[in-house]
C-alpha cells in the first residue's frame, strides 16, 4: 500500500508572518487563518472532521472547541521544523485509513507574553528534558546555542568558510523579498551585512539566526477523489517521509552534521517514485 498520490492539499490560508501581533492569542491567530483555508478550499466549517497542529504549543482539542470543530480524528503533532510537512503525511495516512475524510493542517503562534494563557503556547515547559537538563548543563538558551556548536563542527568537518554560510542567509532573504507575508519584505542584506553582525555565539552571526515572530498557516487535506470537486487546483502528495529522527537534542547526536532528512528524504522519493536528480524545486529548513 502506498500513499503516492490518495491524497491533496485543497485549500491555504496565512497570516502575514510579523514580529507580533499585539493583543492576538495563538488561537486566534489560529483560528483566522483555518477559518481562510477553509474557505479556500470551497468547504463549510461542518465538512472539517480531522484536525492536526502543533502540540507544544496548542492543545489540538481546546483548539478544536475553540473553532467549534467536531473532529472524528485529531493529533497533536511535535516534530520540530518538520511538523508541518509531517502533518501533511499524516492527513493523507489518516485519509487513506478513513479515519478523517477532509484535514484541517494549521499552525502558528503569538509572542505577546500577555496572552501567553489564552493559546500562547510555548515549549521546554516545567518538567520537560530541556528544562531539566539542557537550559542548566547545554547550550545556552534558546536555539543559536545549538546552532552554534552545528556551525562550528561542519566548519571543522567541511572546511565551511563563513562567506559560504553568509551566502545562505543573502540568498534566503532574496527569496523573501517580494513576499507580501514575509516579515522581511523588502529588507536586502549582503554578504558584508552578515559577516560584520555581531556574534550570538562564536562563530554564529546575528544575522544568520532565526527570529522569533508571530503568524500563522493552514492548509486543507482531502482525498484526491473528492479534491476534483473542488474549486482549486489540487496540489497531490506524491511521497513523504514522516519523520526519521535520531536526536532530539541535537549536540547530543555522535553526526551532529548528518539531519535525519537523509533518511525521510529517500523513503519520500520511494514512494514517489522519482529520485534526486528528477526534482526541479527544494525548499530547506533549519
Amino acid at each position: 500500500m502506498s500513499l503516492r498520490g490518495k491524497a491533496a492539499i485543497v485549500g491555504f490560508g496565512e497570516l502575514p508572518t510579523r514580529r507580533g501581533y499585539p493583543g492576538r492569542s495563538a488561537f486566534s491567530l489560529l483560528a483566522e487563518a483555518a477559518k481562510t483555508a477553509i474557505a479556500d478550499a470551497g468547504l463549510r466549517k461542518e465538512q472539517i472532521d480531522g484536525l492536526i497542529t502543533r502540540a507544544a504549543e496548542v492543545d489540538v482539542m481546546q483548539f478544536a472547541e475553540y473553532m467549534g470543530l467536531r473532529p472524528v480524528f485529531c493529533n497533536g503533532a511535535v516534530q520540530h521544523g518538520a511538523t508541518g510537512a509531517f502533518s501533511v503525511a499524516m492527513s493523507a495516512a489518516a485519509i487513506e485509513a478513513g479515519l478523517a475524510s477532509a484535514v484541517l493542517c494549521v499552525f502558528g503562534g503569538s509572542r505577546d507574553p500577555s496572552m501567553a494563557r489564552a493559546g500562547g503556547g510555548g515549549e521546554d515547559g516545567p518538567g520537560g528534558v530541556g528544562a531539566e537538563w539542557e537550559r542548566p548543563f547545554g547550550p545556552v538558551i534558546a536555539a543559536n546555542g545549538g546552532y552554534g556548536l552545528l556551525k562550528q563542527r561542519h566548519m571543522y568537518e567541511f572546511g565551511t568558510t563563513q562567506e559560504q554560510f553568509a551566502k545562505i542567509a543573502v540568498d534566503e532573504r532574496f527569496n523573501s523579498l517580494k513576499n507580501p507575508n514575509g516579515v522581511w519584505e523588502g529588507q536586502m542584506i549582503t554578504m558584508e551585512d552578515v559577516i560584520n553582525s555581531r556574534f550570538t555565539n562564536d562563530p554564529l552571526h546575528l544575522l544568520e539566526c532565526v527570529m522569533p515572530c508571530s503568524g500563522a498557516g493552514a492548509l486543507i487535506v482531502t482525498s484526491a477523489e473528492r479534491a476534483k470537486s473542488l474549486p482549486n487546483k489540487p496540489a497531490y502528495l506524491l511521497g513523504a517521509g514522516a519523520c526519521a529522527t535520531t536526536h532530539s537534542a541535537i549536540w547530543q547526536s555522535p553526526r551532529m552534521t548528518t539531519s535525519p532528512v537523509s533518511m525521510s528524504s529517500r523513503r519520500a522519493y520511494e514512494i514517489a517514485g522519482y529520485h534526486m536528480k528528477d526534482a526541479q524545486f527544494a525548499e530547506f529548513y533549519d
